[in-house]
């Protein structure tokens, strides 16, 4: 159910792609390896209204532990 939640659309028109949902040391890791691979990245608190019904109880623990991932490439003259 956490799978189908949007991007959001305003960091989308700033070119930026939504990878995933991660708890903080999983975030640290795609942050640390994005960052190599030559990519901006950028950490979202995920906010309840953004999962699904569905979710019930779960919803607030997500929204308390869990970051959402995005990505955008540098331009090229930020790549040494």
């Amino acid at each position: 159910l956490v799978e189908e939640m949007p991007a959001d659309p305003q960091l989308v028109a700033a070119g930026w792609v939504r990878r995933f949902m991660a708890d903080p040391l999983r975030a640290r890791e795609a942050v640390q390896l994005y960052t190599e691979l030559g990519y901006e990245v950028r950490l979202e608190t995920i906010q309840s209204t953004e999962l699904s019904p569905a979710c019930g109880d779960c919803r607030l623990a997500t929204c308390a532990a869990y970051q959402t991932i995005y990505t955008r490439k540098k331009p090229a003259s930020w790549l040494k």
